[in-house]
């Protein structure tokens, strides 16, 4: 490899570098295809490699507006000489996780462990390419070349959406799937524990609404028999305790005249009999003053 001089060369060996790694994700997505069990991860890898096709295109573009106008396709100048001058450079960073994930997806693994495996090894080979084309929008960027950021990120921005969906399909099912080293067996059991949990929880909530239902209408009708009782006892007894405090204060202050009245009686009776008793009295003297 040449000597980088500038920012310039250093975009140009990022690209060079996606432009293998984008070959060698080419080559590689078709076996993992092949591998998956889950159709809606086989779906998910079949559109990723369609959409890998546009981007080494794309990427061939780019590369192709960097040119100098004078390079001819024999030419060996600069970093770029083993593109366009001889055999491609490989990246050996995506070289090293593509047969990481080549070597478990080989090995003795149940088929949900394997989804859950080629899942991982697709992020790893996601998170590469994201972190190579942001760095080369980037350095894009800062050289003023707007058209080539402008298409670098466009190609990011699907990488991102590309990893998004792999993390959806792990964990809204295929993790689960791998969970657990009895395989779809244990997977099974889960989601039938699961299930039932789910019915027993349904099955409570319904029995518990009428309960709810009976307590209200029992409430209910306590308060209309309290109610109905109330005014029985009012139709048949007149007016409430509270009006009848009024009667009674009438009633007392009736009895309470009627007291006083025999008790002055009862005064006069005994004013008179004591009358009576002193004019006996002085009787009595006179009739013993006779005898005398």
């Amino acid at each position: 490899m040449e000597k980088m001089n500038d920012l310039k060369d250093l975009l140009k060996h990022e690209i060079e570098d996606l432009q293998s790694v984008e070959d060698q994700i080419l080559d590689a997505l078709p076996k993992m295809i092949d591998k998956a069990n889950n159709p809606d991860l086989k779906k998910a890898l079949q559109q990723h490699l369609q959409v890998t096709e546009q981007h080494k295109t794309r990427l061939e573009k780019i590369m192709s507006s960097m040119k100098p106008a004078n390079e001819n396709s024999n030419s060996k100048k600069g970093i770029l000489g083993g593109i366009f001058g001889g055999g491609k450079q490989v990246c050996k960073g995506m070289k090293g996780i593509i047969e990481e994930g080549e070597k478990i997806m080989n090995s003795n693994i149940s088929a949900e462990a394997l989804d859950a495996a080629i899942i991982a090894s697709a992020q790893k080979v996601e998170h590469y390419e994201i972190c190579g084309y942001g760095t080369a929008r980037t350095f894009a960027l800062e050289l003023g070349l707007q058209q080539i950021a402008k298409q670098l990120e466009q190609t990011l921005g699907e990488e991102y959406e590309a990893n998004d969906l792999l993390t959806n399909l792990a964990i809204m099912g295929i993790n689960e799937q791998a969970e657990g080293s009895l395989g779809a067996a244990s997977s099974a059991s889960s989601r039938g524990r699961s299930a039932g949990r789910m019915k027993e929880k349904a099955r409570s909530e319904m029995e518990m609404e009428p309960v709810k239902a009976n307590k209200s209408r029992s409430s209910a009708g306590s308060i209309a028999a309290n109610e109905s009782k109330t005014s029985s006892t009012n139709e048949r007894g007149g007016q409430p305790k509270s009006t009848a405090n009024p009667r009674s204060s009438s009633s007392s202050r009736t009895t309470n005249s009627s007291r006083k009245s025999a008790s002055n009686q009862s005064v006069k009776s005994s004013s008179r009999n004591s009358e009576r008793s002193s004019s006996h009295g002085r009787g009595s003297v006179k009739k013993t003053g006779k005898s005398r």
